[in-house]
């Protein structure tokens, strides 16, 4: 994940130099909305509309782009496997996480998709954690279950990132300040420096371990002064 200073001055200077459409290789919700900030007079085309990590295609004329993606499956019937552990055996590999784009475990299956010119690279890939593996091309995306999720509403008494984790997961706050440290807490895809970060209505907290909570709206505030939050908690 780029810093957002980083990659800021990054499309800035790309915006400075262009002179021909652009592909981005696996970018998150908040690196697109970084991207079509800063070319906001360009066309601007994402890979589909339903996948976390996407390709952007910018162009200042009208096209059908190639988004160069390569989907990959293989057989695995080890139910402990997750995400993580996927996504660690690849980058194991000595690839960066910006040529992966999402995973999915479903059916005895793992799913992902990688920029096309690491297919054949990745394809290598023999063993997560103690499983053989064998990955081939495929051409269709998996079909996903729905995800579960729950709205709740919790009380603050501010909107620190610290309190809304504690509250949403009911954790000890010290204990959010420990997982904060160890790089664990993201807000809207970004490394969350900060324990007493505050966050805002549409934020996406994700707490690696326990999931993600998203801030729907503030509700008011409570006759005792806290204030009210709805959430979407996802884990």
């Amino acid at each position: 994940m780029n810093t957002k200073n980083d990659f800021l001055k990054k499309l800035k200077n790309l915006k400075e130099r262009y002179y021909k459409p652009i592909l981005f290789k696996f970018l998150n919700p908040q690196e697109r909305e970084w991207v079509r900030s800063i070319f906001k007079d360009f066309v601007v085309y994402e890979s589909d509309d339903f996948s976390e990590y996407r390709r952007v295609f910018v162009s200042d004329t009208d096209t059908n782009p190639d988004f160069e993606i390569c989907r990959l499956k293989t057989l695995c019937k080890d139910e402990t496997i997750t995400h993580r552990d996927v996504l660690g055996s690849i980058m194991a590999l000595g690839v960066s996480r910006e040529v992966i784009g999402d995973i999915h475990l479903v059916n005895d299956e793992i799913h992902i998709e990688v920029v096309k010119q690491m297919c054949l690279y990745i394809k290598e890939l023999r063993q997560i954690k103690r499983n053989y593996v064998h990955f081939e091309q495929s051409q269709d995306k998996p079909v996903l279950p729905d995800l579960a999720t729950e709205t709740i509403s919790i009380s603050l008494d501010s909107l620190r990132i610290d309190a809304i984790i504690a509250k949403a997961f009911l954790i000890n706050r010290e204990d959010v300040k420990t997982l904060v440290n160890q790089d664990k807490v993201k807000n809207n895809f970004v490394l969350v420096q900060k324990h007493t970060t505050i966050c805002k209505p549409c934020d996406i907290i994700s707490v690696r371990g326990f999931g993600r909570v998203v801030i729907l709206e503030i509700l008011g505030t409570s006759k005792k002064q806290k204030t009210r939050v709805k959430c979407e908690l996802l884990r």
